[in-house]
């Protein structure tokens, strides 16, 4: 942008010696130049415009001075109408400006709404495994960087379906955002929490060991097993049951992490809901 801005002035300056030499041809040149560059950065610097105003001045403003005061006849009715021209390509630069700037905020929007759940706000599963697939690489990373060795969390609400069932949907809804807020402060700023449908959420623990996660996951069951108070009168109780898988312990790859993760899920509410399983590797 520096070299950019002191092109334009130096080109402002040279547009100006040609108009201001007299010569008719070079005028002529010159008036050409500077409709060419302007109208170019009105479109192509809409980005910019700070910038883009800074250099149409700087390559207009000479050529009108010296249009103005040329001893070419009939030059000074150009520059009388350089001011029109340039406030007709400022106004066409904001209003490219404008409608990149809605592009770009259409385009984040959409992305937000693709990764991220509707309801409580939470990652979804669209942005579960592209985090996953980020972080299996980093563990795949050379010996000399130590990798970054971490846990997959898959959760379930216990007793959640009979509160949908007994209250509506609506209620169920309430339930599922304030499951979010308590799981979210459950776990260490670092983690991050997915809510991937219905009752299910996963977390992932970055570099984390065994017993940090088994700490994390238990004091997580006794987060949600406080009664919730949902203004329906007696506040409502319901429980989480939890497994975990660890890498690179039991896979390298989002979809191995998750699967062995769900499987302990399912052990531990198989036995008897409320737990916290890990994944058991089979023996070599």
């Amino acid at each position: 942008m520096a070299a950019g801005a002191t092109w334009s002035v130096i080109f402002g300056l040279g547009c100006y010696g040609c108009v201001a030499s007299g010569d008719m041809a070079l005028a002529v040149l010159a008036a050409l130049n500077v409709a060419g560059v302007v109208g170019v950065v009105s479109s192509r610097n809409a980005a910019t415009p700070r910038y883009a105003i800074f250099v149409m001045l700087a390559v207009i403003l000479p050529y009108f001075a010296g249009a103005l005061f040329s001893p070419v006849p009939g030059m000074f009715v150009i520059g009388i109408q350089m001011p029109f021209f340039l406030a007709g390509l400022i106004i066409v630069l904001l209003q490219n400006h404008a409608i990149s700037a809605r592009l770009i905020r259409a385009e984040l929007d959409n992305r937000e709404l693709a990764i991220k759940d509707a309801l409580t706000g939470l990652p979804n599963r669209i942005s579960l495994h592209e985090k996953l697939r980020h972080m299996c690489r980093d563990l795949a990373a050379p010996a000399a960087n130590g990798g970054k060795p971490f846990a997959v969390l898959s959760m379930d609400l216990d007793g959640f379906k009979l509160v949908n069932d007994r209250f509506g949907h609506a209620i169920g809804d309430v339930l599922l955002c304030k499951v979010a807020e308590r799981l979210k402060r459950a776990f260490r700023q670092d983690d991050t929490v997915f809510r991937i449908g219905g009752d299910e959420f996963v977390i992932l623990l970055h570099e984390t060991s065994e017993i940090e996660a088994t700490y994390l996951a238990k004091r997580a069951i006794e987060t949600i097993s406080a009664p919730f108070e949902l203004g329906l009168g007696p506040a409502i109780s319901i429980g989480l049951s939890i497994g975990s898988a660890f890498a690179p312990a039991d896979g390298g790859d989002p979809d191995t992490l998750l699967t062995s993760s769900d499987h302990a899920l399912y052990e531990a509410k198989r036995r008897g809901k409320g737990r916290y399983r890990a994944h058991v590797r089979a023996k070599v």
